[in-house]
């Protein structure tokens, strides 16, 4: 065995087990790390403009390889460290695999009070501030078992329900010289089988979907994280499975097919509620039925109704906020392939659910005449015309691309009005990171370099992480950023209007005349390196879109948006004048 610099160990078994790239920020507690990326490795680096853009980086990566070798974030010290808070917790949250290497200050000065050292109540306890929001989060305190921990803290980020791992190595130990053991040894160390279902409860799962006269398939990201797509189109397409997805769900299975039944949930479409609420078993993959996605738990009519089977990689989610009928801890695909057998064993006839599927369909015809004037064009624009336009122009034009949806009213408009025929559409629908979607797309163009990387971004989220733009430019990566500028916090204003009658803090504008105001994002996008277009009238959108995506440059697309039209909503959240009622007493919508 050689005897190397721990940083240099510990990169060489990384790039070892198919480590490809790493979003970091350079500060004096990670040095020996960044030293070894880059000059040691063939590892890809990209340098940011901080530390929270690299950990949404490598969570648009991730998501956009589905499945693959998962990458590496490097962070500082101290306050570098606590800067990726937020985009660690959407991560986590949303189920994003990546492993974080992060700097700390010398352990012979531990429980000193050292420059930026968490040294209170113990020697440097940083790891303990994120345990609430990773999967692990350990500090390395011995160079002779540094590879080994990193290794299994790997382990963990892809094993089970993925999620993200902190690594904190103090700034001494990355310097200490190790023992570069075996590289083939590491592989061995990290791969590990996914677990499959329950034989028993599979069986009993298909005698109750044959017994059935209104199944429904529902799955969200746990389809995307299996890389389950060929698996789920065989299941609903051999069966005749009608099937609904959550926002992040979308691009699982393609919603111009006859059997797509399109997002359910507060801003869902009104057919894919309507049978939400009829089905009679409702076969839930990959989800946890949040309140966004059930219309603050609304929609769906179970276990009165409907009978719930249960699918998840993360047992404590199953039961979560329904009681099932059959729940099965498994990976998706894996359950997905033994529930195509046992159905095929118990003669399931795709003809039985011929009715059901008509129904729905005269539900969905019905809807769309009641939502048409959302996409119509109109100067300003509108969210559901955007949506509606730049979704058909990628799937005409752009079908491969990678596209990255933030918060706010994109979060109303863009599960109905955005069709999605590719796994490429990605939302942080759960924590709702604002500002998220554009570092996230970068890294989804890093992942997938040969398809365009295009991101659809509230005004308010692009002041969050505009510097992306930068690292964008300075890496030659061509991406879209279109920004709804309304100048306004759009969907706080419309929420806050309807619960009290006014609203606070949401409306940007200049106070000594009362006029509504905000930057101009086109210049910010000039000053960043990228080129950029103002949209003002529904005709010149697509066009613009079409050269922002066709100019090989990072590109600024910035759309008037009305402030005026009211945001889309198909389910009202039960808010009870009564907090401290319980939430089985009937409660008043607002």
């Amino acid at each position: 065995m050689t005897k190397v610099r721990c940083a240099t160990a510990i990169v060489k078994t990384l790039e070892a087990i198919g480590t490809d790239v790493v979003f970091g920020y350079n500060g004096h507690g990670n040095w020996a790390l960044l030293d070894s990326f880059e000059y040691e490795s063939n590892v890809k680096c990209v340098a940011t403009r901080g530390e929270h853009q690299a950990v949404h980086m490598a969570d648009g990566y991730y998501r956009a390889r589905h499945n693959k070798a998962i990458p590496i974030v490097s962070t500082s010290v101290g306050p570098g460290n606590m800067n990726i808070a937020s985009a660690l917790s959407n991560a986590f949250f949303e189920s994003s695999a990546m492993l974080v290497l992060a700097g700390g200050g010398s352990t012979h000065w531990l429980d000193r009070g050292g420059i930026e050292e968490y040294y209170r109540y113990a020697p440097d306890e940083w790891t303990q501030t994120v345990k609430a929001y990773t999967k692990k989060s350990v500090m390395i305190t011995r160079p002779d078992t540094a590879v080994d921990m990193v290794l299994r803290a790997y382990k963990t980020a892809v094993t089970g329900r993925p999620g993200p791992v902190v690594v904190q190595i103090p700034f001494d130990i990355q310097h200490s010289e190790t023992f570069m053991d075996d590289l083939g040894r590491a592989r061995k160390m990290v791969e590990i089988c996914p677990p499959g279902p329950d034989a028993a409860g599979i069986r009993e799962a298909a005698k109750l979907i044959a017994r059935a006269e209104r199944p429904m398939v529902f799955v969200s990201s746990g389809i995307h994280n299996s890389a389950a797509f060929a698996e789920l189109a065989a299941l609903v397409e051999s069966f005749g499975l009608p099937i609904a997805t959550t926002t992040m769900g979308k691009g699982a299975y393609p919603e111009n097919k006859p059997l797509s039944v399109g997002v359910v949930g507060r801003s869902g479409a009104g057919h894919a509620n309507q049978a939400a609420g009829q089905c009679d078993v409702l076969v839930a993959i990959g989800t946890h039925f949040s309140d966004v996605d059930t219309g603050g738990w609304t929609v769906f009519n179970i276990p009165e109704k409907t009978k719930l089977i249960h699918i998840d990689i993360d047992e404590s989610e199953i039961a979560r906020n329904y009681p099932t009928e059959i729940g099965l801890h498994s990976d998706p695909k894996l359950a997905i392939l033994e529930l195509i057998e046992a159905m095929k064993s118990v003669g399931v006839d795709p003809a039985r659910f011929a009715p059901w599927r008509a129904q729905i369909d005269k539900m969905r015809a019905e809807w769309t005449k009641t939502v048409a004037d959302l996409i119509a064009a109109s100067a300003p624009l509108s969210y559901g015309y955007v949506c509606d336009q730049v979704s058909g122009l990628i799937n005409e034009s752009y079908p491969e691309a990678s596209v990255c949806v933030d918060t706010g009213h994109l979060l109303s408009f863009s599960p109905p009005f955005f069709k999605t025929l590719r796994p490429n559409f990605h939302h942080c629908g759960f924590f709702h990171c604002m500002g998220w979607s554009l570092p996230a797309v970068l890294g989804a163009k890093f992942a997938r370099p040969d398809q365009p990387a295009i991101a659809l971004i509230g005004d308010g989220s692009f002041l969050f992480s505009n510097a992306t733009l930068a690292t964008a430019y300075e890496y030659d990566q061509p991406v879209v950023s279109i920004i709804m500028n309304n100048r306004s916090l759009l969907i706080e204003r419309e929420l806050m209007e309807k619960k009290y009658g006014r609203s606070a803090f949401v409306d940007y504008k200049r106070m000594k005349n009362n006029t509504p105001w905000g930057p101009d994002y086109s210049q910010i996008g000039r000053a960043m390196g990228a080129q950029s277009v103002r949209v003002e009238n529904p005709e010149d959108l697509v066009p613009a879109v079409r050269k922002a995506v066709d100019s090989g440059e990072p590109y600024v697309v910035d759309v008037d948006i009305d402030p005026t039209k009211a945001g889309y909503r198909n389910v009202w959240y039960p808010y009870p004048s009564d907090f401290w009622k319980s939430r089985y007493e009937s409660a008043t919508h607002f």
